[in-house]
């Protein structure tokens, strides 16, 4: 991705509400499993109540079933004390709106278990949205296995930062010093990739990652619109993607926070009133002038649906933002 830091800040600024929701949806999908395994158990027991078989298949179930509850257990002490602290972050937040809150992110039980949770996504959206390129280099499982891993510990890397910098006490020079250090890390992840793919299919993988963003905004719009009679071909899928990353390429943007730097760690600047504003209606034109090209793509139901996607996208960018711009407020503003 172009500026891996301004994904990892606006991931982190947006990470604990996300663990919250996927927590509880972990939750109900446990409760559900505790409920079949103990209908499953009742119907093995009665049916077969003097078979051997019976005796250790219910063994099994009864073992399955106690390691289950113990799990659905953490996993509410989780989130419960996940929504403590953040009650507790919005009573006492001072008047940015977000200082306690930001204050969480240095919290080191909160950091690693916002950090788990980002393993657990981002493994599955690295086996996704990097499939395409390892077919593309014909690489074994092994391989595929092996970039994948040098992936998820770049992204890691960017977001440990993110978290980091999300400290509303830092100064812009602590700030530059940890921007160093994020780039660092990542450059040298990116040496590890260079030399693990070699000459010719490193430039394959650069050019690649240039369309990732727009992949990963497809791919959300196709699980959005599920398995039904609007589902996107893979056809669809490639066709938007690519389209996508064109016109984001091509469109003059004033403001682009896929491309945009700091200087000397100065966030508040990046994120002041006027730049984000002036994005907000850059953004709007773009997704009006993308609309049409993705109508000819999709269907005019998938098209309607595409745009009511572009403009929770939108607000879902507009929000991170603002959010970053109150984590980075000058002291006493």
């Amino acid at each position: 991705m172009k500026n891996l830091l301004i994904a990892s800040l606006l991931v982190a600024a947006v990470a604990l509400g996300a663990f919250c929701f996927q927590q509880q949806k972990q939750i109900t999908q446990t409760k559900a499993q505790l409920a079949s395994m103990k209908t499953q158990l009742a119907e093995t027991v009665v049916a077969l109540e003097n078979s051997k078989e019976a005796a250790n298949r219910a063994k099994m179930l009864q073992n399955a079933l106690t390691e289950t509850a113990a799990a659905a257990g953490e996993q509410t002490k989780q989130v419960a004390q996940l929504q403590t602290k953040l009650a507790s972050a919005k009573t006492n937040a001072p008047a940015n709106g977000l200082g306690a809150l930001a204050g969480m992110f240095k919290d080191p039980a909160m950091k690693e278990m916002i950090k788990t949770q980002q393993k657990a996504v981002m493994g599955p959206m690295i086996d996704k949205q990097y499939a395409a390129l390892c077919r593309q280099l014909n690489m074994t499982p092994e391989e595929s296995a092996s970039l994948k891993d040098l992936l998820m510990k770049k992204m890691l890397a960017g977001a440990d930062a993110g978290m980091s910098l999300l400290d509303g006490s830092l100064d812009a020079t602590k700030r530059a010093e940890l921007t160093k250090q994020m780039k660092t890390e990542t450059d040298a992840y990116d040496a590890q990739i260079k030399e693990f793919l070699g000459d010719s299919g490193y430039p394959a993988y650069q050019n690649y990652e240039k369309t990732v963003p727009d992949r990963m905004a497809v791919s959300q719009f196709t699980d959005q619109l599920g398995s039904g009679a609007n589902q996107l071909s893979s056809a669809q899928q490639e066709q938007l993607a690519q389209a996508m990353s064109d016109a984001r390429t091509s469109f003059k943007w004033t403001t682009d926070y896929s491309n945009q730097k700091p200087t000397d760690g100065d966030y508040a600047a990046m994120f002041s009133d006027d730049k984000i504003n002036q994005f907000t209606q850059e953004k709007e034109r773009f997704d009006q002038q993308f609309l049409a090209q993705a109508q000819k793509i999709l269907t005019p139901e998938q098209a309607t649906s595409f745009q009511a996607f572009q403009k929770t996208q939108r607000d879902m960018q507009i929000m991170g933002m603002k959010m970053a711009a109150s984590m980075f407020a000058p002291q006493g503003h």
